[in-house]
């Protein structure tokens, strides 16, 4: 989106490592009157954003600066939710572990119950994903028990 389709509010200068750059705020009205919203402009993409991020001595928006959550990298996020959930009851975050009993003090009976419905479900989630798993690993060795054996006749008749 082109600059101009902002009504352009304000440019702040700021130092970077003894670089001085400019960012361009915008005022967007808001529905029930009052000031507006005040954004600042990419100075890549043109964007309108909250938050820059220094990025090559730049500041930029978060999807120019290429910035992801850890979270978004996981391959095994229930096993991390589990793990979650098992520390805010106070157990001990090794899978299908015993879990305490309610603490009396802090923790709410409601509260505590709807931790361990979902620690239950988040388990049974990761049980299913393990069984899957053996059976593929199952498969994949009777295939390659299969193939050895006809491998070895192969040779054994020559």
């Amino acid at each position: 989106m082109p600059l101009t389709a902002f009504a352009r509010e304000a440019t702040v200068s700021v130092l970077i490592n003894g670089k001085l750059e400019a960012i361009d705020v915008v005022c967007d009205p808001r529905n029930y009157g009052g000031d507006g919203q005040r954004f600042f402009l990419c100075a890549t993409c043109s964007r309108k954003v909250q938050h820059l991020y220094l990025r090559d001595e730049r500041l930029v928006c978060r999807r120019c600066a290429s910035l992801t959550y850890a979270s978004q990298h996981t391959k095994r996020r229930g096993l991390h939710r589990a793990r979650d959930i098992r520390r805010k009851l106070g157990a001990s975050e090794e899978l299908l572990a015993p879990l305490p009993p309610r603490p009396r003090q802090h923790m709410a009976a409601a509260k505590y119950d709807r931790l361990v419905a979902q620690l239950v479900a988040a388990e049974a989630v990761i049980a299913a994903q393990l069984r899957d798993m053996v059976v593929r690993v199952r498969r994949r060795f009777e295939h390659d028990r299969h193939r050895d054996r006809d491998s070895n006749r192969a040779r054994t008749a020559r």
